[in-house]
């Protein structure tokens, strides 16, 4: 099983390398799902795409992250750029991206990212066409899931081991875009979900203990549950970490490589984990589904190592139950529920059996300690110095055994071989050996050459065997030897390095945009836009009472755990409209049940809102229609989205105006379908607020469903409001407490042949539904001016509406080093 570490700097590279990484995965410059890192040059990538090679270590390029209609048609000759550095493979979330890719170089591998929401082997049969080999599964998935998955296909799988989890499903979390205009799908995570929050149950506060990390998870640690994964004949194991320190990725590059060996990972290897980076460790979902234990609560940091509890406080020391050994120039944490954590360094320790006395910053204030705090080790200079020299140092060099065969003989030039076991390298000197004034002894050229070729210290080599045909009466000395040595050194790190590049040409990645736009075009476009069509998504059966006789043309039902689709469904035909059904965002292994009932219903048509449901109902006679959640951002992923079957599209709702309009000028509005009012979805998690905090249950059923009794609504640091809705599969969605608004781009839509337009409702009384139908099916025919439909739909929400990123077309920019090239 391959084991995958995380660069972002050479030496990070280095450290993953010397520490028994087989792959390297790097963010390429201005488009990886980890803005916050410094980019590398191109110069620098390339270095470190040769050091990998020649230890025969992978390098994957990361491209994880949309791309917005603008981008895709200038990329070709960035991407070509790329393929040219000719790495083992590019890292994909978005499909017209790869489509891109495939068609400038039809050779390169590519694999789907973390970010495709990839969950089930359906969404896998569904994304083969596009060639993708590999695949890096959800989180969320459990070993059970993953071998599922893994026996219903033959692409390579690659899960995550080791590192920070994310609360919600990775390319479906639109809260730093929601909250401040920062989109995790373009790798600017503003991590929303490590900030506290207050938690609200049926309108009344509840009483978290301190536990106001509502959705920070502990970081994950597959360590216990490494042998099952093998089991699975699972081909890549991966760690989290490009924002993290060359030292913890070396740690983590040691503990795993040690357990994939089948040896014991050591108790100074575990300690190191804790302390380079923690926020404590769970299996997260390997096991399983355990909402109890995937999130603490009480922080959101790097803790590090529990040292012990706080049993006496004095001026200058502390007196510890202690767990864990501490010495001076330690960093120390305290922390207690409800108190922000405070610490500094250790100057000195007194141990008396189990207790220990730490004497700590004199200048450090202790009056904020008290007895029963928690104590957590979480800097080490002992640790990171140790992990420093494994990657400073040659001593854990990766090396592979070299023979080497040397010939020479006076009047011609010396010729050396040097052969690793699979690549065998030639070099003549560039002079003619003269002979010797005073003839030698072969003993001297024996250690002559043994010496010189003995001393590869600097290289990935070691001296296996060695042999030499050599004139005694020749002349040669130990610089010619190092020279001849050093080219042949240099050839073979050539040979080893290279990789056959995919044959490429960005004018064949231009024509493809051009042939996208074009194709779209002709089908799409129309002299007149159509007459506009109104549909509404309802939450609540109850929602569907009030719409007879309202200008609408269709009602999606998106209902909750346990409700029957058959009256509502009657319902919506006999007042006359079209009746739809949505599926889930998210549908693992074991789950088409929900996807075979939506089949025996047979509504008029299905809101598919993945890509596991899209292959299902791929063949099927019944419309489909495609939701934001697929992620269409450009032309390219939009209509290979059509071609699996979809009559329209919602774009993702990453897109701000200015891209949206781009998207549909480039092609043609008719088949895009755009929310004109909703609740935005923030998180979208496997985590259930509802279980934890009202039932205190691990999973379904032992929380005895309170979802379905009780509402949550939780307060941000901003003083906002947000409404939390779990759906049939327990799956919580955090939904932005102000709907965002689109009615001001109604006009222009109108122009762009848009005709397709959605409301979406959430707990909205019956009442209120009719009340914001009639103002938009009003402003669409013409009977409601614009800016009375906007304050007349304001008022008919609870805590009023926004234009959420809309009209942001700032993005925003990291300060840090940039690379980018121009595109």
């Amino acid at each position: 099983m391959e084991l995958l570490l995380p660069v972002a700097t050479r030496e990070m590279a280095l450290a993953a390398i010397r520490n028994g990484a087989d792959a390297l995965y790097i963010g390429v410059p201005g488009f990886n799902a980890r803005g916050r890192t410094e980019d590398l040059a191109l110069a620098e990538i390339r270095e470190i795409i040769r050091l990998a090679r020649i230890r025969e270590v992978k390098t994957f390029l990361a491209m994880n992250v949309l791309i917005y209609e603008s981008e895709l048609a200038d990329l070709s000759g960035w991407v070509e750029t790329l393929v040219l550095l000719a790495p083992d493979a590019f890292i994909v979330q978005d499909i017209g991206l790869a489509r891109l890719i495939r068609a400038i170089a039809p050779g390169q591998e590519l694999h789907a990212s973390t970010q495709m929401t990839v969950t089930s082997a359906e969404a896998i049969r569904l994304l083969s066409g596009l060639g993708f080999s590999r695949y890096v599964l959800a989180r969320e998935l459990s070993l059970k899931q993953i071998k599922e998955i893994k026996e219903n296909t033959t692409a390579e799988i690659e899960i995550f081991a080791h590192g920070a989890l994310c609360i919600s499903y990775s390319g479906q979390c639109l809260t730093s875009e929601n909250f401040g205009g920062r989109s995790a799908n373009r790798g600017q995570c503003a991590q929303s979900c490590r900030l506290p929050y207050r938690l609200f149950v049926n309108e009344k506060e509840a009483p978290l203990q301190g536990k106001h990390y509502l959705f920070s998870s502990q970081d994950l640690s597959a360590l216990p549950v490494i042998k099952e994964i093998q089991a699975l004949g699972v081909e890549s194991l991966k760690i989290e970490g490009r924002l993290k320190s060359p030292e913890y990725v070396a740690a983590a590059a040691a503990a795993y490589r040690s357990v994939l060996d089948s040896k014991n990972i050591s108790a100074f290897q575990q300690e190191s984990l804790e302390v380079l980076f923690s926020r404590g460790f769970s299996t997260g979902w390997l096991e399983g589904v355990n909402h109890l234990g995937l999130i603490e609560g009480f922080h959101s940091n790097h803790h590090g190592k529990k040292i012990g509890t706080l049993e006496r406080v004095e001026k200058h020391s502390v007196f510890v139950t202690s767990e864990t050994s501490v010495q001076p120039g330690d960093g120390i944490l305290f922390e207690a529920p409800g108190i922000e954590p405070g610490g500094c360094r250790v100057y000195e320790v007194k141990t008396s059996g189990k207790v220990s006395e730490i004497i700590l910053d004199p200048h450090w204030n202790t009056g904020v300690l008290k007895p029963g705090m928690t104590a957590f080790l979480n800097d080490s200079p002992r640790i990171e110095k140790y992990w420093r020299k494994s990657f400073s140092g040659r001593e854990t060099e990766k090396r592979f055994p070299v023979a080497v065969e040397l010939e020479g003989h006076a009047g011609e030039r010396v010729k050396l071989v040097f052969h690793d076991g699979t690549h065998s390298v030639t070099v003549f000197s560039d002079f003619i050996l003269e002979r010797a004034q005073k003839p030698q002894p072969a003993e001297y050229f024996h250690e002559l050459f043994k010496k010189e070729f003995g001393a590869l210290a600097e290289t990935a080599y070691t001296l296996e065997n060695f042999s030499f045909d050599f004139d005694r009466s020749a002349f040669i000395n130990q610089k010619m030897v190092r020279l001849l040595k050093q080219r042949a050194l240099r050839k073979l790190d050539a040979r080893r390095a290279y990789l056959k590049r995919p044959k490429s040409n960005p004018d064949f990645g231009r024509a493809f945009i051009r042939d996208v736009s074009g194709k779209f075009r002709r089908r799409f476009s129309r002299p007149e836009p159509l007459a506009a069509q109104l549909s509404v998504l309802v939450r609540e059966p109850a929602q569907i009472n009030e719409l007879e006789g309202l200008p609408l043309h269709s009602v999606i039902m998106d209902f909750d755990w346990g409700v029957d689709y058959t009256k509502p469904l009657e319902q919506i035909r006999r007042f006359g409209f079209l009746a739809g059904m949505a599926t889930l965002r998210i549908q693992k292994p074991g789950e088409t049940h929900y996807l075979k009932r939506i089949e025996r219903l047979n509504p008029d048509f299905i809101l598919v809102r993945n890509l596991g449901s899209l292959a299902f109902f791929k063949d099927s006679q019944i419309p489909l229609h495609g939701d934001y959640s697929l992620n269409a951002a450009n032309l390219a992923a939009a209509e290979w989205l059509l071609n699996q079957g979809l009559e329209s599209i919602h774009p993702s709702l990453d897109l701000n105006s200015e891209q949206l309009f781009r998207l549909l000028e480039t092609g043609a509005g008719e088949p895009f379908e755009i929310a004109l009012h909703q609740y935005m979805p923030a998180f979208h998690m496997e985590h259930c607020l509802f279980a934890v905090h009202l039932a205190h249950a691990p999973r379904f059923p032992e929380c005895r469903k309170v979802c379905l009794q009780h509402s949550i609504e939780i307060l941000d640091h901003k003083g906002e409001r947000h409404f939390l809705q779990a759906d049939a599969e327990c799956r919580n969605t955090l939904f932005v407490g102000k709907p965002q608004t689109a009615l001001k781009l109604l006009p222009k839509l109108r122009e762009a042949g848009v005709f397709r337009y959605r409301l979406e409702m959430l707990h909205d009384t019956p009442e209120t539904v009719r009340r914001k139908i009639q103002i938009v099916s009003g402003l669409l025919q013409g009977k409601m001016l614009l800016n009375e439909a906007v304050l007349e739909i304001g008022a008919e929400e609870k805590y009023g509406i926004s234009e959420g990123q809309l009209f942001n077309a700032s993005e925003w920019k990291n300060r840090k080093k940039s690379s980018k090239a121009p595109v």
